[in-house]
């Protein structure tokens, strides 16, 4: 390849990585924006839902109607809603997580050469391998924790409808609250030390 063409080449790859950062950085938004956007229309979502449900159950309570089998149904049926938005921001930190490292990857490349004599003496995050899948104190993790307090705090709603003692919805609640944490975590970390592709989607 003539010298001409070297260069020619080399603009051209500083281009596309340079488009490909600033790609990556509006994913990053859009994957942030996205985790938050589920979770305000679920705020939404449990307050109508249980307004609608505590009015159907003073219903059911004065004896005027029996609402407590349809309540049973719509609130299981809201609860696998609330654990499916769950799973799906445990996704999302998958794909925030690999863009980020991206992002840190292309960093590395150019600050390893000190342009401009720019030292980055704010050391300013560059490794490939941060941030990790599961940190116990990120933004997004706290969200996991809200949402899985929410998951749980409507299965109460449920046994309680359905007459079940406390001792089932002491035991019952709690562990839905652990398997929720417990299996995103695991698949959170089972993400480390895998490609992009495997990573997503198992190939």
């Amino acid at each position: 390849m003539s010298e001409n063409n070297t260069d020619k080449f080399q603009e051209a790859a500083i281009s596309f990585l340079e488009n490909d950062f600033n790609q990556c950085f509006e994913q990053i938004r859009y994957y942030d924006a996205q985790i938050v956007e589920i979770l305000k229309y679920l705020a939404t979502f449990y307050t109508t839902i249980a307004s609608i449900a505590i009015a159907l159950f003073q219903f059911t309570i004065e004896k005027i109607i029996d609402f407590s089998a349809a309540l049973i149904i719509g609130l299981s049926i809201a609860l696998l809603f609330g654990v499916c938005m769950f799973y799906l921001i445990v996704r999302n930190r998958v794909y925030f997580v690999f863009c980020m490292r991206y992002i840190n990857e292309q960093r590395s490349l150019f600050l390893s050469a000190k342009p401009l004599g720019f030292e980055n003496k704010s050391r300013m995050i560059f490794d490939y391998k941060k941030p990790p899948f599961f940190n116990i104190l990120s933004s997004q993790s706290l969200w996991l924790y809200v949402l899985a307090i929410l998951n749980s705090a409507l299965l109460v709603f449920i046994l309680y409808i359905a007459n079940m003692s406390s001792g089932i919805i002491a035991i019952a609640c709690p562990m839905l609250f652990l398997a929720q944490l417990i299996s995103a975590i695991a698949y959170l970390k089972s993400r480390e030390n895998k490609s992009a592709s495997r990573a997503i989607f198992g190939k």
